[in-house]
């Protein structure tokens, strides 16, 4: 951790977070062949290490996925982290609930760390309305008390913790963090 993240707490509402692995030499390598050159054979390799990490973990409820800029799909044809998920959910057998909507339409790696600490709580929202109701059928129609939010990468944390005080504003109590990569 940097001098400024031992003074000042990122991760507040993030109750545990598990990475697999560190962001470093190959591992930097294949994170940027799978997300930026879009070799999507890689999908179904980080599925099965990401199912195995959470057998491990603390219980919970449900999976539920940081969701992709608005407009990504359409244009890469594919988010990283919905595909993971639907692994999860197809060949894992995981509950994976997309509960969260993104605020945001700015690249995280194109801000500062402020930058990034600075969208915390207004990057992030819950889904609303008839699009909640649609994701909590897929957690058995309620809220689930304990999840473990999936991404990437952490870098700052400014995503993950946006995205769990949005789930703990939406009535989650626990929120587990599982990244494929961690960067220290």
């Amino acid at each position: 951790m940097c001098m400024q993240c031992r003074r000042e707490r990122v991760l507040v509402h993030t109750d545990a977070v598990f990475p697999l692995f560190s962001y470093r030499l190959w591992n930097s390598v294949l994170l940027f062949c799978w997300k930026i050159n879009g070799v999507r054979a890689l999908s179904p390799f980080f599925a099965e290490r990401l199912a195995a990490a959470l057998k491990t973990l603390p219980p919970f409820e449900a999976v539920v996925p940081v969701p992709p800029r608005s407009g990504k799909i359409r244009k890469k044809g594919w988010d990283q982290i919905v595909e993971l998920c639907e692994f999860l959910a197809l060949r894992y057998k995981f509950s994976v609930c997309a509960l969260l909507v993104r605020e945001s339409r700015d690249e995280q790696k194109t801000l500062s760390k402020s930058g990034r600490l600075g969208a915390i709580g207004n990057a992030y929202r819950m889904k609303t309305g008839k699009a909640l109701k649609k994701a909590l059928h897929a957690c058995g129609g309620s809220m689930p008390r304990t999840v473990c939010l999936i991404d990437d990468v952490m870098t700052t944390g400014a995503t993950i913790e946006s995205c769990a005080a949005a789930l703990k504003g939406g009535g989650v109590e626990t929120v587990h963090v599982a990244t494929l990569f961690i960067v220290d």
